[in-house]
């Protein structure tokens, strides 16, 4: 699998949409600090549980990535992340539960010739509905 700071990103929400939530241990660095809308997360283990908690449950998924723009560093092993993300959350049926769009901005860390994301804070830009249990 080709790894590009650009595609970190995409590769993510395709993982989640995907319920392939074991293949987000590679792409985030062991000792991630997330900040999201369920709060301020530390390590890979409680990150990728909680987006594993929070995802599972929804029948339908879909995760639009839009807008990535990257800045790495001179040396090559850290870059600066944003992009536009949009979800759509569905019940079983197929019509929304909850819609939403937020501004992703992480650090990414290059480790033996990958990237993960070592840092990342989600901004809610808008959204329309209520997780299930809310």
């Amino acid at each position: 699998m080709e790894s590009t700071a650009a595609l970190v990103i995409p590769r993510i929400f395709a993982a989640i949409d995907d319920r392939r939530f074991a293949d987000l241990n590679a792409l985030y660095a062991e000792d991630v600090h997330a900040t999201t809308a369920v709060g301020h997360l530390s390590g890979r283990a409680q990150l990728v549980s909680t987006l594993q908690a929070i995802h599972e449950p929804i029948p339908v998924l879909q995760h639009l990535v839009t807008g990535v723009i990257v800045d790495e560093d001179g040396d090559d092993a850290d870059a600066d992340v944003r992009a536009n993300v949009t979800a759509f959350f569905g019940d079983d049926q197929h019509q929304p539960i909850l819609e939403g769009s937020s501004i992703w901005r992480g650090r990414l860390r290059r480790s033996n010739g990958h990237w993960q994301i070592a840092q990342v804070d989600i901004e809610s830009v808008w959204n329309r509905g209520r997780m299930p249990g809310a």
